[in-house]
Formats: C-alpha cells, sequence, structure tokens
C-alpha cells in the first residue's frame, strides 16, 4: 500500500517513508504513527517552481517539521490538533499555548510583539534578538538602529553597542560610527556584509554573518579610513592596511 503525501512523500506499508525514492526519517519510525502521518502545511506556494523548503507533517499524537532552517524533528509540546500556521515563510506557527519559529519555542507571546525589524521584536518593556534571545541591559527608550536596511543586526542605545543581541565590550555608543565609506553606494565585493567602524577608542570590521565583530587596535585611529580599491574594501591607518579585517603592513 502506497499513501502519496505530495510534494514527493510517500508512505509504503505502512512501515517506512520515502522521499522521491529514498528513505527518510528512519530513526523517528518508532514515533510516527504511520496511519495517521500528513502534511499540514508547505511554503510551495511561494516559491516559483512549487518547491517546499519548509513542510509541516503531523499525525494523531505530534507535529514534526522539515525545513531548510531544521533537519526532520518533533515540535515540542505542538498538538495536531490545534495547530495553527500564522507566517510560514517566517516560520511562525502557534500550538497549545505556545508560539513557534520553526522547531524553537518563542519565549514571549507573538501577538504582543513589536517587530522594529528583521531581526529586532519589542514584547511590552523587554527586547528579543531573533525570535528567541532576549537582549539584557538595554535602554528601550534610547534604542536605536541606525542602519537598519544595510546592517539590520547591528544596534545601540545610550549606553552600548550591540551586535546580534550582545553587546560589544567596550564600545562607545557616542562616538561609534560605520565609516561613511562603506556607506556611500560604491560598490564592493561583500558591500553587503562587510563593514568597519570607529569609535574614540578603537576600530572595528563587523561581518554580519559572522558570531562576532572583530576589534582592531590602531595606533592612528584618527587617521583610520575605509577605501574602495579593484572593487575590495579596505581599511587604512598610517601603519596597515586592512581586508576583511586582517592587516597587512604598508
Amino acid at each position: 500500500m502506497i499513501k502519496d503525501l505530495g510534494h514527493g512523500y510517500k508512505v509504503i506499508d505502512n512501515k517506512f517513508i520515502l522521499c522521491y525514492d529514498s528513505e527518510v526519517f528512519k530513526k523517528f519510525y518508532k514515533t510516527i504513527d504511520f496511519e495517521t502521518f500528513v502534511i499540514v502545511a508547505t511554503n510551495a506556494e511561494f516559491d516559483n517552481d512549487g518547491f517546499a523548503s519548509t513542510i509541516y507533517f503531523a499525525d494523531k499524537n505530534q507535529v514534526y517539521i522539515q525545513s531548510a532552517f531544521t533537519a526532520f524533528s518533533i515540535i515540542e509540546d505542538a498538538k495536531p490538533d490545534d495547530f495553527k500556521v500564522i507566517d510560514i515563510q517566517k516560520g511562525y506557527t502557534f500550538s497549545n499555548g505556545n508560539y513557534y519559529r520553526h522547531d524553537d519555542k518563542m519565549p514571549f507571546d507573538l501577538s504582543k510583539a513589536k517587530h522594529l525589524n528583521n531581526y529586532h521584536i519589542q514584547v511590552e518593556d523587554q527586547l528579543y534578538f531573533g525570535d528567541v534571545k532576549l537582549i539584557e541591559n538595554v535602554d528601550l527608550e534610547s534604542f536605536t538602529i541606525p542602519h537598519s536596511e544595510l546592517i539590520e543586526n547591528l544596534a545601540m542605545d545610550k549606553d552600548h553597542v550591540f551586535f546580534k543581541g550582545e553587546i560589544i565590550p567596550e564600545a562607545d555608543p557616542k562616538t561609534f560610527k560605520i565609516l561613511e565609506g562603506c556607506l556611500d553606494g560604491t560598490y564592493y565585493l561583500e558591500c553587503d556584509n562587510t563593514f568597519y567602524a570607529k569609535d574614540n577608542k578603537q576600530a572595528y570590521f563587523i561581518r554580519t554573518i559572522s558570531t562576532e565583530v572583530k576589534v582592531i587596535k590602531s595606533k592612528s585611529l584618527n587617521d583610520f579610513h575605509f577605501k574602495v580599491i579593484d572593487e575590495r574594501g579596505y581599511a587604512f591607518d598610517k601603519e596597515y592596511s586592512y581586508y576583511m579585517g586582517k592587516r597587512t603592513k604598508l
């Protein structure tokens, strides 16, 4: 007996599951109820070729997710009888009194959330980064995202500069700024994710896809500047050039 679930998935004889003729989800076979296992939602309608990069499955006991953001897994405490997809492109769902992003249980009530940009969410008197990380020691009244369209995960308040919800040690928010050459629209390789900055104490290399900001201890900070050469972005002071945060003696 073959049960066609759609999107290439089939349940065979209520014993195993194929995806385009390859067996999948084997380590979950003791948990899955094959007879009631179905696809309940996909994001295929948002893709031009109908490919589903996010698929929610359910059986009579559990809700499961297969996504580009997570391997096949059980959504903890989600119930198939009340499971609702809120925004499948963002991975937002609701079940059993909990909000989820993909397979992560969210620590706040999404209905009360104010999205400041794609990463920062304010929920009443608290601020979160990436839907799950509480940003600590933040002053909400002075909180800003100064280059929100270009550098969405860099923010500051009156006391701190934050990167991905973490305080950049010793960074001075009163004098911290991205070097103008990174912001004037001149094209350079990786201009969408690599930037240089400085404050009154030190310089910084920021790569938005990295986990942290690299501190540059320049001896000639006043001369620290950015320049595009042959479509590559470099920072300079009197002693060194810097490419992708790595310095070379001038």
